[in-house]
């Protein structure tokens, strides 16, 4: 059975760990109109770098390295070392650049022993997600946040058919903002989205682009083309807010090519301080 019929119509996805996810019923109409037209933009876009296969080629080889890294099935000798560990962090764009201040505030034998309990330990999914950001002090706000997107990137990337993306840049509750909105006729004028971040509501969501993209004629690596249309959308939000304000430059470098905040976003872009920089991307 392909995977969005799995999804549809409130399908339950283990997290890979024994957890269930079931898909929640959202409280907000998506407009598959906008959808469309985000789809037709990252399609033209990804042309130029070899086709929208080869975007999702490059995320199934970061989930590779990540259910590597952390496997289904541990041995009983098993540990994650030193180059698992800085593989991963690479590969997570607000945490490539936090990673410092993070072990630096944690230790980073000890910011090891909580990913492995991120991972295999005990609880909700939520809960230990909470449990992982909260390491790192309040007052650390800005590592504090990206905690959250490192947890939420190595439970997705692990198990991608059973943990949807629940990166902050898909939808922080707290700032109502995020690519969810961008789906949303309207939402300029709304003044506030009921849409919590809970991973029901993460599944609801995945699963409305699942349906959406198979009446569109796509069925093959679903799980992260649905991440591609995110990261597509947040990348327009982006642009259009920093446009002239040289926010957008800031944040991810120089270069115009159109799909370089997408890739950057999903952590397949040129890792810093490997080989020269160039005016295209380079996918994994």
């Amino acid at each position: 059975m392909l995977w969005y019929k799995k999804q549809a119509d409130g399908a339950m996805r283990s997290t890979g760990s024994g957890e269930i996810i079931a898909a929640g019923e959202l409280s907000v109409e998506f407009d598959k109109e906008i959808a469309g037209s985000k789809l037709k933009t990252l399609l033209e876009h990804a042309e130029e770098v070899g086709g929208i296969e080869r975007l999702i080629d490059s995320l199934e080889a970061k989930s590779l390295l990540f259910k590597t890294a952390f496997p289904v099935d541990r041995s009983t000798d098993w540990r994650l070392d030193a180059q698992a560990f800085d593989t991963v962090t690479g590969a997570i764009f607000p945490v490539r650049r936090k990673i410092a201040a993070i072990a630096n505030l944690l230790g980073r034998e000890k910011l090891t022993d909580e990913l492995i309990k991120l991972v295999y330990g005990a609880g909700g999914l939520s809960d230990r997600m909470l449990t992982f950001a909260e390491l790192v002090p309040e007052e650390s706000k800005k590592e504090r946040r990206a905690m959250r997107d490192f947890a939420a990137e190595i439970l997705h990337f692990r198990d991608p058919d059973g943990v949807p993306l629940m990166t902050r840049w898909v939808w922080d509750e707290s700032t109502a903002s995020g690519a969810l909105r961008e789906f949303i006729r309207g939402n300029d004028g709304l003044p506030e989205i009921a849409i919590d971040s809970q991973p029901p509501t993460f599944q609801g969501a995945r699963a409305w682009f699942a349906e959406m993209l198979a009446e569109s004629g796509f069925y093959r690596g679903m799980p992260m083309l649905i991440d591609l249309l995110l990261a597509q959308a947040y990348s327009d939000y982006v642009k259009a807010m920093s446009s002239g304000l040289g926010l957008a430059q800031a944040e991810f470098g120089n270069s115009h090519h159109p799909i370089e905040l997408l890739v950057k976003l999903l952590g397949i872009d040129p890792k810093s301080g490997r080989g020269s920089k160039t005016r295209e991307p380079t996918l994994h």
